[in-house]
This record gives C-alpha cells, sequence and structure tokens, in this order.
C-alpha cells in the first residue's frame, strides 16, 4: 500500500456520485464495520450509495450506526464506484457481485495476505491488524472529518479482528488509530459489551457443546473442537452464533494451534483455524483446502461430514505443525 493509492481512492470517492460498498460473506466486524464508515462519510458528502452484505448483518453488529441500511441484495447497476471491504475475492461478496463488477472504478481494500487481487485501485497492507486501520488512513487523506458515528464503526472493526488487542497482529499504529477513534467518540467499552457480552441463548448453548468436545493433542499444543449441523438444529442456533468460540479455545493452558469445525449445513464444514507460532502459517494451510486469510488466522470449507472432516483437518494440522517447527526450528 502507498500513499498514491489512497490519493488515487480518494480522488474517485470524492469525483464520484453514486458508490456501492461490498461486505464479504460470513460478515465480521471489519467488514461490517469498514463499510458502514464509508457509508456515513460518503452520505454525508450527498453522495448515493448501498452497502451490500449477502448475508445479512449478524445479531451481535446491528448496533453498528447504518447497519439498518444494509441489503443483502439490490438490482441497481452504473454505479461511478464501488469499494469491496475485506476480501480481495469478488466471489466472497456474493449477490453483490454483479453491483461491484457493473461500476466504472473498483477499489479493494483489504489487508488479507492470500486474498486474490482484483479491482482498478488495490489498497493492501497486510501488516494492518485489521481493514479498519486502512479505511481510516483513507478516510484522513480524504479530508473527512471522523464522526462518533464512524469511530465507532472501524473501532469495532480493530477491536473484533484483533480479539480485543490480543492477537500478533497488532502494532502501536493499532493503538494510535484506536486512541484517536476513542478521542473521535467511540467507547471500546460499549462495543466490547455489544460484541462480546450480549450473546444469544442459542449462542451460550452453542459454546457450551464445543466445549465438551475439546480435544488436546500433540502435548497439549494443539486444541480443537466442533459443531454439528446437528446442534445447530436442536438449538435453534446458525453460524453467526459460533463468533468468539475460538477465542475461548485459546484460553486452554498450552495451546499453540487451534481449530473449531462447524457443519453449517450437510456434507459442508467451515474450518477456523489459529497459531500462536509465526512458524505454523495458517494462511498457508488454509489456501491447501482452497481458502486464506493471516499467518496466524485464516479459515476454509471443507465438503463431508463432520466426521469425515474431522479425520481430514485434523490429520492435516498435526502433519502441518511437525513440518513447520521441523524446517523452521526456533533459536
Amino acid at each position: 500500500m502507498s500513499r498514491r493509492h489512497l490519493q488515487q481512492a480518494a480522488q474517485v470517492l470524492q469525483g464520484a456520485g453514486s458508490v456501492v460498498l461490498a461486505c464479504h460473506l460470513n460478515p465480521d466486524g471489519d467488514t461490517l464495520g469498514c463499510a458502514l464508515a464509508l457509508q456515513a462519510a460518503l452520505e454525508a458528502q450527498g453522495k448515493r450509495v448501498l452497502t451490500l452484505s449477502s448475508d445479512g448483518v449478524p445479531e451481535i453488529y446491528r448496533f453498528l450506526p447504518g447497519a439498518d441500511k444494509v441489503l443483502s441484495r439490490a438490482e441497481q447497476r452504473g454505479f461511478d464506484a464501488a469499494v469491496v471491504c475485506d476480501t480481495g475475492m469478488p466471489e466472497r461478496i456474493g449477490q453483490a457481485q454483479e453491483a461491484v463488477l457493473s461500476a466504472r472504478v473498483i477499489i479493494n481494500i483489504d489487508h488479507h495476505v492470500t486474498e486474490g487481487t482484483f479491482g482498478h485501485i488495490r489498497i493492501q497492507q497486510p501488516r494492518a491488524a485489521a481493514t479498519a486501520e486502512i479505511v481510516y488512513r483513507l478516510l484522513k487523506v480524504m479530508g473527512t472529518p471522523i464522526t462518533p458515528h464512524i469511530a465507532t464503526c472501524l473501532l469495532t472493526g480493530i477491536i473484533t479482528d484483533t480479539g480485543l488487542y490480543r492477537y500478533m497482529n497488532v502494532s502501536p499504529n493499532t493503538f494510535r488509530i484506536s486512541a484517536a477513534l476513542m478521542e473521535a467518540g467511540a467507547s471500546p467499552a460499549r462495543i466490547a459489551e455489544e460484541v462480546f457480552e450480549r450473546r444469544s441463548l442459542p449462542s451460550v448453548r452453542l459454546l457450551g457443546r464445543a466445549l465438551e468436545r475439546l480435544q488436546q493433542e500433540e502435548e497439549g499444543r494443539l486444541v480443537w473442537s466442533y459443531v454439528s449441523y446437528d446442534d445447530f438444529m436442536a438449538l435453534g442456533a446458525s453460524d453467526e452464533d459460533t463468533e468468539g468460540i475460538i477465542t475461548q479455545l485459546r484460553s486452554v493452558r498450552d495451546s499453540v494451534v487451534l481449530a473449531l469445525l462447524r457443519e453449517v449445513k450437510p456434507g459442508r464444514v467451515r474450518v477456523s483455524v489459529r497459531s500462536r507460532d509465526e512458524r505454523i502459517d495458517m494462511a498457508k494451510l488454509a489456501e491447501r483446502f482452497g481458502g486464506g486469510g493471516h499467518r496466524m488466522a485464516a479459515g476454509f470449507w471443507v465438503d463431508g461430514d463432520i466426521e469425515e472432516a474431522r479425520e481430514q483437518v485434523i490429520g492435516a494440522l498435526r502433519e502441518w505443525m511437525h513440518s513447520s517447527t521441523s524446517t523452521n526450528p526456533q533459536g
């Protein structure tokens, strides 16, 4: 990422009369926070703005200002500009693809190291802890006032993508931007309460199922669990209710590699993986399954039932841990 790319994007957005903003599938706080911050900024400039999220807005993020304006799909085409937040892969924006690809100029803003690249202007910074950090810089280049609403959206992106500043992606710049957003009116306490402390009853019960099944292998270094499709049906839960479960797995002493498998529909399992050891690159492992992400946090999908997925994924994790640490010894 260079200042030139930020300036190009700023010029396009300032000259656009209509803009479509797209979130990725299974939206998290970063993609939604970025899109809603841009939505607020561009609407304040009198532009026609449409924000799309094919999978809607999860309950825990509906407190975000402007979340009620997000649509899952739209018929409008021919926007002056499109901005895709937090993914570099057009297939990851679902039903928003047609609106985005019809735009005159496509801007891609992302911090994932493995994501594909598309768009006329690509602003990518893998060192950023969250795409929200990049959007903050873009808004500053545009000369946009950071209102309390914009600040809340961006700080939500940072807080959720850093796990409350606990992950290794956090940098001094993350705290500098967070401080600026707090000074602009964002409340980290309120964000943390909304996202982490207002779980639905089905989500709490789903967490209980995952914790009951927790397994620890490889001398405690590999920790994993799963929830099945039957669990979702029995508890009246959805995939968004799994938010935060893998964070609970991180609390297990001696854990280095973590995995959570969710059979969100029959024959389709979504996998999230995490690493505390920089030698064990989760992004490269995810790529083997057609997924992607960061060195320390990634995700992918596996076809098959939960039993087949467990055998395939956990076996691959064991092998990956051994090969990564044997070829890259510490010290």
